[in-house]
């Protein structure tokens, strides 16, 4: 129970630390138009953590800028954007187990990219009304915001393909000092080979040993054939 509770204790510690880096990098470059590491984090929160802390720790980020800028239609972009970003990070470094930095370096092109279009899809469906209009001003809001969703991609390439690989790897480390052990580590007790136990002999034979057993068997068949021939002779 008490162990539990420091695992508990140490979830809770690490979600409230990678929520505040979010909400600090996003603070910290908020001067810089569409430059962010927020993308950057996540990717690696999802790729290093636990996926209840990545995804815990986006949650906490977005309601923290919630109450900095107030409600509006970025929400929803936000809640589609950024959770998509920690789960689609998370199978590719989980469960499809990808260490490929280009694969990553790819994945946040396209994903940044698609920020503009989600942002703007969002933004044109509210201005169009009921949707009649919606494919004019999804045009004109895109081309008028394209310059700066050109900064996104670059900006976030750019910090992908000289952060991620290293900073994963320093990660990776820091959350086996953290917890004492490798928290994806799974055992597979039943690929392991069973323990040989005492006075069972090994299946397999090497071809000496295999050389040895024929000659022993053979030496044993003749020296068989000589007591028989012994006996015939003496009787």
């Amino acid at each position: 129970m008490e162990s539990k509770r420091r695992l508990l204790t140490k979830d809770i510690v690490l979600t409230a630390l990678a929520a505040a880096l979010l909400s600090a990098g996003k603070q910290a470059l908020a001067s810089i138009p569409n430059v962010e590491v927020v993308t950057l984090l996540i990717m690696l929160y999802a790729a290093c953590f636990k996926p209840q802390i990545a995804f815990a720790a986006t949650a906490v980020f977005i309601v923290i800028e919630c109450f900095i800028w107030g409600i509006h239609t970025w929400v929803i972009a936000y809640l589609i954007h950024w959770n998509f970003v920690a789960f689609a990070t998370f199978m590719l470094a989980r469960i499809f187990k990808i260490k490929n930095r280009f694969v990553y370096f790819g994945f946040t092109i396209l994903v940044t990219a698609s920020f503009g279009v989600l942002t703007t899809a969002i933004d044109s469906l509210v201005a169009a009304g009921r949707g009649k209009n919606f494919a004019k001003v999804f045009a004109l809001v895109y081309v008028r915001g394209i310059y700066y969703y050109v900064i996104h991609v670059v900006g976030n390439a750019v910090f992908n393909i000289t952060l991620f690989a290293p900073m994963r790897a320093l990660l990776n480390k820091l959350m086996i000092k953290y917890y004492g052990k490798d928290i994806f580590l799974k055992e597979e007790d039943a690929a392991s080979p069973l323990p040989k136990t005492a006075g069972t002999p090994s299946v397999e034979l090497t071809e000496n040993a295999e050389s040895d057993k024929i000659i022993t068997s053979v030496d044993e068949q003749g020296n068989a054939k000589g007591v028989d021939a012994d006996k015939t002779e003496r009787y």
